[in-house]
């Protein structure tokens, strides 16, 4: 089994191999005028898969109080890119012939970054568990060779762009992680989420009394400053304040018809007194606005 950085073996049932880079410093002028050709995007399974390493990756973070990072689409542009063009040449490289290095690839997709990242890897499990595995290792990783996991860990980006691509002719899947500390430019967003006022919305979904004198609470909610990054949503019941917490489940309905990041659904628990409650929800602006706009409230019985 290799240790090296650029090529690490890992598993015994299913291969795997990971590499990893970071940079940091101005964007060369002129690399945002470059345009790369078009890709196909990626399918829902492909989605799904690059969601489920998303959370994880957050999860992570999260595991060391660390902010969980923003979603950009201008970051998995550069990753869909990368995937393709490892596929089609099946190497894992952080630069293929003809290719730009990778910091390059990514001011290409109209990000300014100051500081950036990259993981990739492949594995011949085409699936979501198949692409967390790859995940997993790259967190797992122990110093003098922890490249991955000082990526993912990583204090100096903010933002991250996953892609995974399952390729029937090299029978792998393919996994690229961008990271900068920018998001870059995204799709423009419907008129529902760009108020002047820039404060976040959403949808109160459902409260429900579940066992433990507990309410489970769902929902989605969107800063249109801040599209793609999870909010924090402070829930009140009867006027008083219960706890704030991450919103950090994937709502693939709402990024496709919104334009945002994968992970803007919440499914919160939260304990109660027994009684009938009135339960709201308030996401936490970001950015720009005044307020943290109530999304409504339910009524919900603990026994």
């Amino acid at each position: 089994m290799s240790s090296s950085l650029a090529t690490i073996a890992v598993g015994s049932s299913r291969s795997r191999r990971l590499a990893a880079l970071l940079a940091t410093g101005a964007v060369v002028a002129g690399a945002l005028t470059a345009t790369a050709p078009p890709v196909s995007a990626a399918t829902s399974t492909e989605t799904a898969a690059a969601a489920s390493v998303f959370a994880l990756l957050n999860s992570e973070r999260a595991a060391h109080h660390l902010p969980a990072l923003g979603w950009s689409t201008a970051l998995v542009s550069s990753a869909r890119r990368h995937n393709v063009a490892m596929a089609q040449a099946n190497t894992m490289s952080h630069q293929l012939p003809g290719e730009a290095v990778f910091s390059t690839r990514i001011s290409q997709a109209g990000v300014p970054w100051h500081s950036v990242a990259e993981n990739i890897g492949w594995t011949t499990n085409r699936t979501s568990t198949g692409a967390n595995g790859l995940e997993t290792a790259m967190y797992d990783e122990e110093a003098p060779d922890d490249g991955h996991r000082q990526n993912i860990l990583s204090t100096s980006t903010r933002y991250v762009g996953i892609d995974t691509l399952i390729d029937a002719a090299t029978g792998k899947l393919w996994l690229t992680q961008d990271f900068a500390d920018v998001a870059g430019p995204s799709s423009a967003a419907p008129a529902t989420l760009s108020g002047a006022n820039h404060n976040p919305g959403g949808h109160y979904d459902t409260a429900t009394g579940v066992s433990g004198h507990r309410v489970k609470v769902t929902g989605w909610a969107v800063d249109p400053d801040r599209r793609s990054q999870p909010l924090m949503i402070a829930v009140y019941y009867d006027g008083r304040y219960a706890g704030r917490y991450h919103s950090t489940i994937t709502r693939s309905d709402v990024a496709a018809s919104r334009h945002t990041g994968p992970m803007q659904g919440f499914s919160i628990l939260v304990r109660l007194p027994l009684g009938r409650h009135s339960v709201c929800t308030y996401p936490m602006n970001i950015l720009a606005g005044n307020a943290n706009p109530r999304l409504g409230c339910k009524v919900v019985t603990i026994s």
